[in-house]
């Protein structure tokens, strides 16, 4: 489970993680279950939200970029995938 504060217009997005196979179909990435998304507390303009996804997936913290896929270093700091790291 990932535990991520956003703040106004921030975002996730959650995308195949590295090695996973393009065709994969929806009813395969979701054999293990969906993904659950719940706010587990929101205090002044920030929200803290609580995802959980199929291991076929990654989460990102931030906008994705296709660029992202083709050159791993090209992403910004604090937008790497995640799958159990807790931003504050």
């Amino acid at each position: 489970m990932l535990v991520i504060t956003r703040r106004e217009n921030e975002s996730i997005t959650i995308v195949l993680a590295d090695g996973v196979d393009p065709d994969l179909t929806l009813r395969d990435a979701f054999r293990q279950g969906p993904i659950e998304v719940r706010v587990v507390h929101v205090s002044g303009g920030r929200v803290r939200i609580a995802v959980s996804a199929p291991p076929e997936l990654k989460i990102w913290r931030g906008p994705y970029r296709t660029e992202r896929c083709l050159r791993p270093d090209a992403g910004d700091a604090g937008s790497e995938p995640s799958r159990h790291a807790v931003e504050t």
